[in-house]
């Protein structure tokens, strides 16, 4: 079986019920928004910049948040590593995020209309990455009244959020949403904050915007603040 792309816009949420693919294995890479697939024991809030492994017979539900662009990949389980046999976050580099952000931007839905060497790199690059440490697990579903926040955030990944700027339409005052997001994700919001927009930082270094332009895009004050938080993050992900 080939390696099969398609490229998947929703500019409204989507949800798709608990289903298995028992014949291949499903990976998604998140071009931009977000989107939440979850299992029957926990879920995975899977961010821009992010790519998740799902191995065949693992039964999942699918939540997308609107205006979300998805790139879904299928192939059979023997033409990738066995990354592990539950739901997890991979690793990407830069030549997998450059060739997904040319397939994005050319809007290629069709996999006639990819160049067939740039399947093979993807499906290359792709039996070379690992499983990856995932700050965006939740225990359970993920309470509903977070989704609003979730949204804004990964749609705007801006490190100055307050949840104080949603206490009214979520319907809950911002330490109890400080509160549901700990339950929920095991860490307050400001620690997934900064997870989410260091994510963001990295999809967009890696397709090779200046740090100046990424650190304003992302609510910087100035490109030191950005660099030091940036470089934490990083240093991070290479001790895992």
């Amino acid at each position: 079986m080939p390696l099969i792309h398609h490229l998947r816009s929703y500019a409204k949420a989507f949800e798709k019920h608990f289903h298995q693919h028992d014949d291949k294995v499903q990976l998604a890479y998140i071009h931009s928004g977000c989107c939440i697939i979850a299992t029957r024991s926990d879920s995975t809030l899977a961010v821009s910049g992010q790519l998740l492994w799902i191995p065949s017979g693992v039964e999942h539900r699918l939540e997308v948040l609107k205006n979300t662009r998805i790139s879904v990949l299928y192939t059979q389980a023997e033409e990738l590593p066995s990354f592990s046999d539950t739901m997890c976050t991979l690793t990407v580099d830069g030549l997998f995020v450059q060739l997904m952000r040319y397939i994005n931007e050319a809007k290629i839905d069709n996999n006639d209309e990819i160049p067939a060497h740039y399947l093979a790199v993807v499906k290359d690059q792709l039996s070379q990455q690992t499983v990856k440490d995932d700050g965006c697990k939740a225990t359970g579903e993920v309470d509903r009244r977070l989704l609003p926040v979730i949204q804004r955030l990964t749609l705007e990944p801006d490190i100055k959020l307050s949840l104080e700027d949603f206490a009214e339409s979520c319907g809950a005052s911002a330490r109890t949403l400080n509160r549901l997001f700990q339950k929920c994700f095991g860490q307050p919001f400001r620690n997934l904050r900064q997870q989410i927009v260091m994510e963001k930082a990295q999809q967009l270094n890696r397709q090779g915007i200046a740090h100046t332009e990424i650190a304003l895009d992302l609510g910087y004050n100035s490109l030191s603040a950005f660099s030091t938080a940036f470089n934490k993050f990083l240093r991070g992900q290479s001790a895992h």
